[in-house]
C-alpha cells in the first residue's frame, strides 16, 4: 500500500531540504498519536519523501521499557548540522499520568528550550485520531508479535482526558504543538503534516529564535565554603579493603535494579582525580562500567550540541559510567578561555540542571565530586611530576598556564558550584590535601548512596 502526496509539495519539501543542508540547520521533527498503528504508516510516509541522506529516524518505547539509556537517547539522537532527525514517539513517551495529572513538566520544558536555545529547528507533531479511523486498522505497518517491528505499548498519556492538558502544558512560542486531525484520507493527512513541515521551517531559517538572557546565578549553598583540608587518612588500608568489597557488593545489586549510576569527577589540576577513579574502578567488575575521559570536542561533536557528547555516553540500566571531567568544562574553562559565547556561558548553569534532571528522572542515580586541594599542595604536586620522569607526561604548559588563572578560576568554579548543587545532583566537595583522606571520602560517598537507594 503506497500512498502519494501532490507533486508540488514533494517539490517543496526536496528543495526546503537542500537549505537546510546550505544553511547547516538542525531540524527535529517530533511525532506522537493515541494509535500505535496510524502513527506507524503517517510517519512511514512522511519518511518516504525525505533523501535518507539528510534524515534519520529514531522509535522510542513507552516508559516502562525505558531506563536512562533509552530516555536520553532522545538526546543523543538529536540532528547534526544540516540534518533533520525525525522520531517516532519522544521523551513524551515514558511519561506517567501523575506527571501530567500534577503538571510536573517544567524538565521537559526545559529540554525543548535547551534544543531551541541551542539552534535546532523543533517540529511537534499529534497526529488526532479517532476510535472510529479506519483506514490503518489491518496495522500494515506493524510487524510480527514479540518482533522489533511490532510495538503494543499502551501510551495512556495521551487518552482524551490527559492529551489536551499535556499539549496546553508544553505547547510554548519556541516549541508549539501542531495538531492533525487523522481521517480515512491517509493522503490529506500526511499533506496536512508535510505543510506544517515546512511552513514551521521556513519560518525558523528566516527569522530563527529570540536570543535568550540567562544568566549563572547562586542559587545554591556552596560547599567548597566548608571544605576542611587538614583531614587525614586514619585507618586507610583497612577503609579501602572494606569500602572496596561493599562497593563490589552494590554493584551487583545495581546491575539487577533496573538504575545507573554517573560519577562525576571535576577539580584543581593534579587534585587526585585520576587515582581515585582507579580505586573505585578496582572494585568494580569491568563488565559494568566504563571510563569517559573527557577533553575538547571533536570531529562529528562539533556539529552537535554541547551536551550532546555526554548523552551518548549515559549508563544504561545496571551499569556504571565514570566522567574524569565532564560538562562542566563549559562552566570552567570555556568562559575562561573564549572558547563559548557569553550567551552559551549564561544559560550553561540551567542546560546543566535540566540534563542532570533528566537523567535522574529517569533512573540514573549522580553523583559529583569536587576534588579540592590548596595552591600550595598544587605547586608540590606539579614539581613533583615534573622532577619524576615516569609522571612528566601528566604536567603541561597549559597546566602552568592554568595555574596562574587560579583566582580567576576559583570565581568560575564557586559560580558553578552554587549554580548546580541540586538536591537530585549535589556536588561533594572531596578534601583531597591528603589522597588517601580523599579516596577514601569518595568510596563512603558511593556507598552510602547506593545503600540508601538500592539496600
Amino acid at each position: 500500500m503506497v500512498y502519494n502526496v501532490s507533486s508540488e509539495l514533494e517539490d517543496e519539501i526536496t528543495v526546503i531540504q537542500r537549505v537546510i543542508i546550505e544553511k547547516q540547520k538542525p531540524v527535529l521533527v517530533v511525532f506522537e498519536c493515541r494509535d500505535e498503528k496510524v502513527q506507524g504508516s503517517v510517519v512511514n510516509e512522511f519518511m518516504n519523501l525525505l533523501d535518507p541522506r539528510v534524515a534519520t529516524y529514531s522509535h522510542f518505547m513507552s516508559g516502562d521499557k525505558m531506563d536512562c539509556r533509552g530516555a536520553m537517547k532522545t538526546m543523543g539522537h538529536e540532528p547534526a548540522k544540516g540534518k533533520i532527525a525525525v522520531y517516532d514517539r519522544s521523551w513524551y513517551s515514558w511519561l506517567k499520568q501523575s506527571d501530567v495529572e500534577k503538571d510536573r513538566l517544567g524538565f521537559l520544558k526545559g529540554l525543548e528550550s535547551y534544543f531551541t536555545d541551542n539552534g535546532i529547528i523543533l517540529v511537534k507533531i499529534f497526529l488526532d485520531s479517532s476510535d472510529e479511523t479506519r483506514v490503518l486498522e489491518n496495522g500494515w505497518m506493524n510487524g510480527p508479535k514479540g518482533s522489533y517491528l511490532y510495538d503494543d505499548s499502551k501510551y495512556e498519556i495521551w487518552n482524551r482526558r490527559l492529551s489536551s492538558k499535556l499539549i496546553s502544558s508544553t505547547s510554548t512560542a519556541a516549541a508549539p504543538w501542531d495538531i492533525v486531525k487523522v481521517d480515512d484520507n491517509i493522503i490529506k493527512t500526511v499533506d496536512n503534516v508535510v505543510r506544517i513541515f515546512l511552513d514551521r521551517v521556513k519560518a525558523r531559517i528566516d527569522s530563527g529564535y529570540p536570543s535568550t538572557t540567562e544568566k549563572v546565578e547562586p542559587l545554591y549553598k556552596n560547599p567548597r565554603k566548608d571544605a576542611d583540608l587538614t583531614k587525614k587518612a586514619k585507618n586507610y588500608k583497612s577503609d579501602l579493603q572494606r569500602l572496596s568489597m561493599e562497593l563490589n557488593r552494590l554493584q551487583g545489586k545495581l546491575a539487577t535494579s533496573g538504575r545507573s549510576l554517573a560519577l562525576v569527577f571535576e577539580g584543581w589540576d593534579a587534585a587526585g582525580k585520576g587515582g581515585t577513579i582507579k580505586r573505585v574502578t578496582r572494585a568494580l567488575n569491568p563488565r559494568g562500567y566504563y571510563v569517559n575521559p573527557v577533553a575538547a570536542p571533536s570531529g562529528e561533536e562539533r556539529l552537535h550540541t554541547y551536551m550532546w557528547r555526554f548523552a551518548v555516553k549515559t549508563p544504561k540500566a545496571g551499569h556504571i559510567a565514570i566522567y574524569d571531567r565532564s560538562w562542566y568544562g563549559r562552566m570552567m574553562v570555556e568562559p575562561i578561555e573564549k572558547f563559548c559565547t557569553e550567551e552559551e556561558y549564561g544559560r550553561s548553569a540551567k542546560e546543566i540542571r535540566g540534563f542532570e534532571e533528566f537523567m535522574t528522572k529517569t533512573g540514573c542515580i549522580v553523583l559529583k565530586f569536587w576534588m579540592e586541594i590548596s595552591p600550595d599542595e598544587q605547586l608540590k604536586r606539579f614539581n613533583a611530576r615534573a622532577e619524576n620522569p615516569v609522571k612528566q607526561y601528566k604536567i603541561t604548559d597549559e597546566d602552568w598556564r592554568n595555574r596562574e588563572k587560579w583566582d580567576v578560576y576559583e570565581s568560575y568554579i564557586d559560580d558553578m558550584i552554587s549554580a548546580t548543587n541540586t538536591d537530585f545532583a549535589p556536588w561533594i566537595v572531596v578534601e583531597s590535601e591528603d589522597k588517601k583522606y580523599g579516596r577514601i571520602k569518595v568510596l563512603k560517598k558511593i556507598v552510602e548512596v547506593l545503600s540508601k537507594e538500592l539496600d
